[in-house]
Order: C-alpha cells, then structure tokens, then sequence
C-alpha cells in the first residue's frame, strides 16, 4: 500500500500542473463589437482584442454561423452596403488548436447606414485625353471612359478597334492617363476596375483570340490570364467586364455544350478560378444561337448579369441573367422584317443593387430606344433616340446619343442634357486642347459615375477626317 502510494506522488511531481492552466476547458471572453466610421455605404467594425484568441469569426444579417468568416484582425471593413438600412454583425473569438479553451458566445452590435445625400458640388476639373497624342502616340481610335472604380480613384476605357486594341488607365492620385501595355500579347481591352487597382478585361492573341486577363496596376502587375475551358475561337471571345472591391469577377467564357458545340456564356471567377456552378447553360448550339451571350455588365453581388443574347440571324436582343437564368428585355422571339432588317439591342449596365436595368432597343437596326427595366416588375421606362448606358447611386439613369453625340440624364420622369450637371460652377482643364479641334474636353455623354456621384468618366466629340470621334474624359467635382 505504501509503496503504490509513493508511485503515484511521484508521478504528479514529474507532470505538474502549471499555475494559472484551468482544469477544464474555459469560452473565450465575449467580443464587444462596436461600429464606426458609418457611410452609406460602408461601416468599420471594431473590437478589443480577446486574450488568447487565436483568430475571430464574423457574419451579417441574414446569413447564420455556417456562413461565418475568419479574420486574424480585431476589425471588419464592410463595404457595398445600402443607405438607410440596418444591419447586425456577430462576432465571436476563437480558440483555434488551443485545447484549453474555447470558442467565446457571439457578440453583436447592429447598426444603420446613413442616408445618401445628393451631391452639391460647387466646381469640377476636367481630365481630358489630349486627341493628337492619342492619335499619334497612343494608337486609341474612337474610345471612351469605360468603367470608375467605385470610390472614383481608378477608371479605364478602350478603343474599339479590331485586333490591336488599345487600353487605358486613369489614376486620380496624380490625375494622368496611362496607356497600358498589352506584354507579350497584340492588344488589351479593359472592361472594369476596383479600388484596390486590379484591372479586368482581356488580351488578344496574333490569332485574333481574345481570352479573359486581370492585371494588379496599382503594384505594378502585368496581364494575368483568367481559368478558361481550355478552348479559344477568333469568333467567341472570352472576357471579365466587371470586378468588385472584394476581387469577385464576372464575365464571359467559350464553353462546349451537351452537343457538343462552342458558344459563349456568363461565368463568374471567384478567387480568380472559373465558376460556372449557378448558370443554366443551353442545351445546344441551336439554342444559344449563332455566338451565344454577350456580357456586359453585373450587380455588386454577382446575382445580377446582364448584356445581350443572339438570335442566330445576325440579330440580338437585350438580356438579363438572374442566378444565371435567363430573360430577354426585348426581343423574345427573332424578328426580320419585310426589308430584310434584323432587330438590334443590348443592357449595357445594372444597377449596384441589380434591381434596375438599363440599355437600348433597336427594332429595325438603326433608330435606338433607350430603356429603363425594373426586374420586379418588368416594367420598361422608354427613352427614344438614346441608349442607357450608366446609373449613380441616387437613381438618376444617364444615356447617350449614338457615338456619344449628345447626352441625357433621367430622374424622376424628366431628363436634362449632361452639361447642366455643371452649368453654373467653376471649372478647371488639366489639359489644354487645340481649340483646332473644335472641343475643350467637356464631356458630351457620361458612361460611368463614383459611387458619390462625384466623378464622372465618358467622352468628348469632334468632327475630323469626315467622321466623329469619342475621347476619353473625366470630371471631378468638389
């Protein structure tokens, strides 16, 4: 008895307890979220750091613990939220391997976004690009402000050109263009870019193949190809058209069908690898028609795609994909007339909330109809001569004449020409244009407005070797 006695006290001195270890495993202190910074759009979320955390947990809203998120950090940027509304964020701490405790209850803190006040700006500065480098230097035929990023510190744009395109960037920090290298490839089209720099469009090959690329500009990155199917054409091109600030990509890839034929069709990348998961894809070519979807076009959340398409008789019709199914706008079966005309159309642009399309229709080819679509309705909002081409976040709807000859902004029933966005301020032009030319940067349409609504991207037009032109112009109010 004495010695079994003797065995085991000598085995808890060998193994002894550390001071401070508790016996039984113990939660993790409680997070007290609190948020800060509020816009309409975005809100901070701070907490005290937890002892012994190894890393925190978070979710929002509607989503439930399953839908939680890990950060090492003890704050939460939240961004793409919409004005006036409440939400509630959960947070919790976790132990991660540390078997001595764990995971804490979920702290909360809800909040509301503040309201989204229009803009009262009192002047503007113009960055125009200069028409005779672009033409002499810039190898840029007729292009145009293509996409802001949301805060407004990035915008890029393209030529239309036909197997060399070219691109640009404008970085607001230093208010200058910057034509971008297309590396080992003949051409580069940018199609969107997000506040944190990275670029998304495509490269064309020597084969005439374009192929969906993302480039990191603000670090300086080159053209980085996009997860494809593995099949290129000449005649269906790939393509990312749009970005988010969280890096969720959407855009267009050449696919083989049941049937085994190739046509384009929406896609998303997430974490730059292709997801194709939530699209209905045709069953065949037959029913894709002649090239398939054209996108142009996507909701801050993804849901929400829109572009134009085919009908196979070298016509199209304006185009939404909800969850990757899809409506046409316009054109629901295909049309030729008795003149042997083909209706035309695509939905240029989706609100950031994916609840409001815009676009135009082209019955017989030629005359537009600019529209207005409210996906809960269906309800179409019709503007004759002119095609919808962008929203801001106060509701206004802006379209421009063919060639950006001439531009309208739509609110509430009524539309006013652009210039009266700016008639009664002040303006200054960074760069100075040949009064030869006939213009002074101004733009005459808007295709692209900052989530503020305080910079705005299009073109400016003049008339040269017979026929309009569209260069790129931003303005910046304050």
């Amino acid at each position: 008895m004495l010695a079994a006695v003797t065995l085991s006290g000598c085995n808890k001195d060998e193994n002894p307890v550390e001071p401070g270890t508790p016996a039984e495993p113990t939660a993790l202190v409680k997070p007290e979220p609190k948020a800060e910074e509020i816009t309409p759009n975005s809100a901070l979320i701070i907490w005290a750091a937890v002892e012994h955390a190894q890393s925190y947990a978070y979710y929002m809203g509607t989503e439930t613990e399953d839908d939680a998120q890990t950060v090492s950090e003890t704050q939460i940027q939240l961004n793409e939220l919409e004005p006036e509304t409440e939400y509630t964020v959960r947070v919790r701490a976790l132990a991660g391997t540390d078997t001595t405790y764990l995971d804490s209850e979920w702290g909360e803190v809800t909040f509301t976004t503040a309201e989204l006040a229009m803009p009262e700006p009192e002047s503007y500065t113009v960055y125009a690009m200069d028409p005779f480098v672009i033409m002499y230097e810039a190898n840029l035929a007729t292009s145009y402000v293509r996409n802001l990023s949301p805060s407004g510190n990035y915008a890029v744009g393209f030529d239309d050109q036909m197997g060399d395109p070219t691109s640009f960037v404008w970085d607001r920090s230093t208010g200058e263009f910057t034509i971008l290298d297309p590396g080992e490839y003949d051409g580069c089209i940018a199609y969107d870019v997000n506040d944190n720099g990275v670029i998304v469009g495509s490269v064309v090959t020597g084969g005439y193949e374009e192929m969906p690329a993302y480039m990191d500009f603000k670090n300086g990155g080159t053209w980085v190809l996009l997860p494809t199917n593995g099949q290129t054409s000449s005649a269906f091109p790939s393509y990312a058209v749009a970005i988010t600030n969280d890096g969720l990509i959407g855009g267009q890839v050449l696919t083989e069908l049941p049937d085994g034929s190739m046509r384009c069709v929406p896609c998303l990348w997430n974490n730059y690898q292709l997801d194709q998961s939530a699209f209905d894809l045709p069953e065949d070519g037959d029913e894709a028609c002649q090239i398939g979807s054209f996108v142009y076009g996507m909701s801050d959340d993804g849901r929400v795609m829109v572009g134009w398409q085919d009908w196979g008789v070298g016509s199209r019709s304006p185009a939404v994909w909800v969850d990757g199914r899809l409506t046409r706008i316009y054109g629901e079966e295909p049309i030729v007339d008795d003149e042997g005309m083909v209706f035309d159309g695509v939905a240029w642009s989706v609100s950031a909330d994916g609840t409001k399309v815009t676009g135009y229709w082209a019955p017989d080819g030629m005359s537009l109809t600019g529209f207005i679509y409210d996906m809960a309705t269906g309800e179409k909002t019709e503007i004759p001569g002119y095609g919808g081409v962008a929203f801001d976040a106060f509701g206004r709807v802006y379209f421009t004449g063919s060639m950006g000859m001439g531009g309208l902004v739509w609110e509430n029933g009524s539309t006013t020409d652009v210039y009266d966005l700016w008639a009664d301020m002040e303006g200054t032009f960074v760069t100075e244009i040949s009064p030869e030319v006939g213009a002074d940067g101004m733009p005459s349409a808007i295709y692209a407005i900052s989530d503020d609504g305080m910079v705005m991207g299009g073109s400016y037009t003049y008339s040269t070797f017979g026929t309009i032109l569209q260069y790129p112009s931003i303005v910046v109010m304050e």
